[in-house]
């Protein structure tokens, strides 16, 4: 039988504040959240996230639905949800389930120790949870949450589509392109080299960079970023300085 790709494979750490950008990004890149609610695929060791993911919402009417495979974990944030409007559903693994669809599914940190050719099995199970017109944002971040990209995966009747890429940073640490090769999402990660998928973007858009170059990493960030016609978020309200990029191909997001 299929091994069916698991939920909670690696440690799960998290901490206060790293997925910060994210819930923003979630709000301004999101589709039909209001409507039909987030969920959360995994919870981390602490409910941190969790409750500021919820803390977001709060008001907003959107409902909060965390996916969870450690019985332990799962009864942490259900007990830390009270009050807050959230829930907790026990899952075995990232497939196909009767439970309810969501507008947007968040996969933070989940996949990135998933070997290469198990990512397109668990995009299609995460999708899988999402009703028509919504997405999911899947993809990886720094211990701090200062950088990091997601992929944006739409959501429609026929199933989904790698429709874009998101970047952000808090530029903490300077910028040039080259420092979000490491934090590209699972499947795209070791592409940015001699023939790899993204090659060419990462060199049109060190080129772009160069090019705008001013010295002060966020203006960089956005010029270049206007260079190479992406849609530039400005997240500076959650982190001073922070922004993300929206890379959005034509013929979507390459995928190996």
């Amino acid at each position: 039988m299929k091994r069916r790709p698991a939920i909670g494979r690696l440690r799960g750490k998290t901490r206060a504040g790293r997925l910060a950008l994210w819930d923003a990004l979630l709000l301004e890149l999101g589709a039909a959240w209001t409507t039909h609610g987030v969920a959360e695929v995994g919870a981390g060791e602490r409910a941190d996230t969790v409750l500021e993911l919820a803390a977001v919402l709060a008001g907003t009417g959107a409902s909060l639905e965390v996916l969870e495979v450690h019985p332990q974990r799962a009864a942490m944030v259900r007990a830390a949800l009270v009050g807050r409007g959230g829930t907790v559903t026990r899952v075995d693994a990232l497939e196909p389930s009767a439970v309810r669809q969501v507008g947007v599914l968040r996969c933070a940190n989940v996949l990135r120790q998933y070997p290469v050719a198990e990512v397109p099995a668990a995009h299609a199970a995460l999708a899988s949870r999402v009703v028509p017109g919504g997405r999911v944002m899947e993809g990886t971040c720094d211990a701090g949450g200062d950088v990091g990209a997601f992929h944006l995966l739409e959501v429609d009747e026929a199933g989904h589509k790698r429709a874009a890429l998101v970047f952000f940073s808090s530029f903490s640490r300077g910028f040039a392109p080259i420092q979000l090769r490491d934090w590209l999402p699972r499947d795209l990660r070791r592409e940015v080299r001699q023939d790899g998928l993204m090659q060419d973007f990462f060199e049109r858009w060190t080129s772009a960079w160069r090019t705008a170059r001013t010295g002060v990493p966020a203006e960089d960030f956005r010029r270049a970023a206007h260079r190479l016609g992406c849609r530039v978020v400005d997240l500076a309200a959650v982190r001073p300085g922070a922004a993300a990029m929206v890379w959005r191909p034509p013929g979507g997001v390459p995928g190996p």
